[in-house]
């Protein structure tokens, strides 16, 4: 009933039900009455309609709405039900409310191809058209951080900002480096290309006289311990050959300084592995990498007789050292057994590590 009543008053169903309260539960037949409810409740609650929206670079659209958008409405799966487009442009991840501005969001897009024309649509209702928008955003350099690890920088003080620095959800968690930026993302006087989300986005990294090879966001790296500096990494087995310069690009960006001579990096060195609970583990490595580079790296903690249980980091638990790494497939620790630690892969060394159960 709800659905059909938003439909025909092209009110918001999450918004509807979240007005209705307990006026009907939906478990039993409904009454004239609780139908009357329904429908007056439709009347009282206004319709989220686009206002405005505008394309900012080839991976970011700014939507302004008449009224902010509810709760429920902020969630990844929801965004690709609501926001639709052809050609196949895809969000790729939530609407983020700008600082400073009561609604009027930022939704990061897969890449844009010059030359195309996509229809925009909300909520199945056809808002207009737009040209696929061809001003890459401006990074400046490139640089290995692991032997199958590297990251693309941009600066701040060059005019490129991250949009941590300027969504809501962000406020007080960016040491300072928040601001609000206006409609045409200027603050004080000055013009700011926006970064935004890079979940789902890939970089092509070519080796001279190599064929080229596509690496892939590693999650939650964009900007971390004050740099702009989004990590990519090379598909699961390959590694950066020390001596061999590569050269990088993408669909959404220009970088001023694309390539780099590969070297040998050391890899990470574990120092400890205490026990959190029974189903997830403190990593202590022997210095601060100062920065996201657990991400997707597992260890596996093999007991005397054989039984191996596998760990993988939690995203974004890294404190300084220390990051937090959780049991997979149900496992857990056997009270009593001592396990040996040891990496899953190249990405860290564990010499002489073990773990006792508790």
């Amino acid at each position: 009933m709800i659905a059909i009543v938003a439909k025909a008053s092209k009110a918001d169903a999450a918004t509807l039900k979240n007005a209705l309260g307990t006026a009907y539960s939906g478990n039993s037949a409904m009454t004239r009455g609780e139908a009357a409810i329904v429908v007056h409740a439709a009347l009282q609650v206004p319709s989220i309609q686009v206002t405005e929206w505008k394309v900012v670079n080839p991976i970011t659209l700014q939507i302004t709405f008449s009224a902010p958008l509810p709760k429920e409405e902020v969630d990844v799966e929801k965004a690709k039900a609501n926001f639709t487009f052809d050609n196949g442009l895809t969000p790729l991840n939530i609407p983020q409310l700008k600082s400073g501005s009561k609604s009027t969001y930022i939704l990061p897009v897969s890449p844009q191809k010059a030359g195309t024309t996509y229809t925009f649509s909300y909520k199945g209702k056809k808002i207009g058209t737009f040209e696929a928008m061809t001003n890459k955003i401006s990074m400046s350099s490139v640089q290995q951080v692991a032997s199958d690890t590297f990251e693309i920088e941009s600066k701040l003080e060059d005019g490129v900002t991250d949009y941590g620095n300027v969504v809501v959800a962000y406020q007080g968690k960016r040491g300072g480096l928040e601001f609000s930026l206006d409609d045409n993302n200027i603050y004080n006087g000055k013009t700011y290309q926006l970064i935004s989300s890079m979940r789902g986005k890939q970089v092509t990294i070519t080796p001279e006289n190599g064929e080229p090879i596509v690496a892939s966001y590693v999650p939650f790296t964009q900007a971390t311990d004050g740099r702009q500096a989004p990590k990519f990494r090379l598909p699961e087995g390959q590694t950066l050959k020390p001596g061999v310069k590569y050269t990088v690009t993408s669909e959404w960006s220009t970088i001023a300084n694309p390539t780099f001579t590969a070297k040998e990096i050391a890899p990470l060195q574990i120092q400890s592995v205490e026990q959190a609970d029974a189903a997830s583990l403190n990593v202590t490595l022997s210095a601060d990498p100062k920065d996201e580079l657990f991400a997707l790296r597992s260890i596996v903690l093999t007991a005397a007789d054989g039984t191996k249980l596998n760990a993988t980091y939690r995203l974004t638990s890294r404190k300084g050292a220390v990051g937090t790494f959780d049991l997979q497939n149900g496992g857990k620790l056997t009270s009593g057994t001592t396990y040996t630690v040891s990496p899953l892969g190249n990405w860290a060394t564990a010499t002489n590590v073990t773990l006792t159960a508790k």
